[in-house]
């Protein structure tokens, strides 16, 4: 018996459209987001951010809009020039610091003012709930999150800091401008340099202490050369981002938009702040774990720091008010809820 052609190519058809299905083989009208960071695969802001972003758009979309992370400065080396990734197009959706280009984000920088936030998650709200203060500074990209990380620490060599004065003349690792001036205030000698050099640096004693988040105890190894960690002290924190190319934006459907608007935003931004918290408190755990003091400084040692640091502060302020054209003294005080 002949089969005719036309039943042949019905059956191959469907066989062909069933395996598409069987293996998730995506529609044609599918479309793949480039997400460029610069952490190794395994870091908390890939395991609790990106990849979970990524598992969540791809289920709510069907799989008609799915993200391919490219970790470890896959798409071009250096942390600094992620924002000029995204607006240039290199990169769909990026990860970034906006300290690494304070003049884009000045406003955005003031909430690392020390002593400002107790935690990540109550710094990260307070962006969020004076969003429209700071959202022009993103005007040529998608916002998508805006989050911070805890308050730094102090991981000392051979001193312990439970006051100001066992602070003076010690040569302290400083991870931004502000908290250079502020160790300079209280005494100490604040030294620039990338987080890649403190170990060693910690390690021969061309430093003596590092100030630096929690998480960064575990990331570095710090824990192996210290032999105190201060955790209270009025520090700075760190702020982070997630940004889309605009166009990337604009060519996605109405409905991929409002999917991924759902998954980002503050939803996105508590689970960054989350993520850092939890690897801080890992941080400190393992710093315990090796025989490293935890030091608590007394509310009265707080008092003194703060009262050393009030004037570097303002000064501070002042600057970002000139750098901005906006009063970032009103923008401290409404991110403080003050």
């Amino acid at each position: 018996m002949k089969v005719s052609v036309g039943r042949v190519r019905t059956k191959a058809v469907a066989a062909i459209a069933s395996a598409a299905i069987a293996f998730g083989i995506q529609s044609a009208g599918a479309e793949e987001l480039k997400v460029a960071h610069f952490m190794p695969s395994m870091h908390p802001m890939d395991q609790g951010v990106m990849s979970p972003l990524a598992e969540d758009i791809d289920t709510a979309t069907g799989g008609e809009l799915t993200m391919r992370i490219y970790p470890s400065g896959e798409l071009g080396k250096g942390p600094v020039q992620q924002y000029k990734r995204v607006v240039t197009g290199v990169a769909d959706i990026v990860f970034g610091i906006p300290e690494y280009t304070p003049k884009q984000f000045a406003k955005t920088g003031v909430v690392h003012i020390p002593g400002l936030f107790a935690n990540g998650t109550d710094a990260t709200n307070a962006l969020w709930d004076n969003i429209a203060l700071i959202e022009d500074e993103y005007d040529q990209t998608k916002l998508l999150g805006l989050w911070a990380n805890n308050p730094s620490v102090l991981v000392t060599r051979e001193k312990p800091v439970r006051t100001l004065a066992d602070m003076q003349g010690m040569k302290i690792r400083t991870p931004n401008p502000v908290m250079a001036t502020l160790v300079e205030a209280w005494g100490g000698i604040p030294v620039s340099m990338p987080t890649t050099d403190a170990y060693n640096a910690m390690n021969t004693g061309v430093i003596d202490a590092v100030m630096i988040g929690p998480s960064g105890i575990r990331s570095y190894k710090l824990n192996e050369t210290a032999k105190y960690v201060t955790t209270n002290i009025p520090t700075a924190l760190d702020s982070f981002y997630l940004l889309m190319n605009k166009s990337s934006w604009d060519n996605l459907s109405d409905d991929q938009k409002a999917k991924l608007n759902e998954l980002t935003g503050r939803e996105i931004s508590l689970k960054g702040a989350e993520a850092f918290y939890k690897a801080g408190q890992a941080g400190l755990e393992l710093a315990k774990e090796s025989g490293v003091e935890l030091v608590e400084i007394t509310p009265e040692a707080e008092a003194e720091f703060r009262a050393k640091m009030t004037d570097a502060l303002n000064t501070f302020l002042d600057k970002k008010s000139e750098e901005t054209g906006a009063d970032a003294h009103a923008i401290a005080a409404a991110l403080s809820g003050k």
